[in-house]
């Protein structure tokens, strides 16, 4: 299945992202718990975060490291993800952004969705900032 989210994933033309940083995240594990890569039937949840954050790349110049992208049942349970988490739907991504707090990251991803590039949640962490597609606007 890697090898067909991979070519799934080179189809959408990212300028900032390659498959692997991507697909990279479901070799994880987390208290014995080993993630997945999404099934086949999510993979399309990814594509409005991904343009968001291809274009955030873009817009500031600076990397972008997914920390979490999908999250199977039992490892978002393992990693004390919410019960109704956007990742274990393949719709959320949390990020480090080199040279950027997550404080200044949430910021100008806010400015972003308050111009409407996007409509989705918005999380800000003591290491990292999450964001999602989920198609209504939260804050968290």
């Amino acid at each position: 299945m890697s090898e067909l989210y991979t070519a799934f994933l080179k189809k959408l033309r990212l300028r900032h992202f390659s498959p692997h940083e991507i697909t990279s995240y479901s070799e994880q594990a987390r208290k014995g718990v080993k993630n997945s890569l999404p099934p086949e039937e999510l993979w399309e949840n990814i594509v409005p975060t991904l343009w968001v954050l291809d274009q955030f790349r873009h817009q500031y110049g600076k990397p972008v490291r997914l920390t979490s992208i999908f999250r199977s049942e039992k490892y978002n349970s393992s990693v004390g993800g919410a019960r109704w988490s956007q990742h274990k739907v393949n719709g959320a991504c949390d990020i480090q952004v080199t040279g950027m707090t997550p404080t200044q990251v949430f910021n100008r991803l806010k400015k972003m969705r308050d111009g409407g590039s996007f409509r989705g949640g918005l999380g800000k962490y003591d290491t990292f900032t999450h964001i999602d597609t989920r198609g209504n606007n939260a804050t968290f």
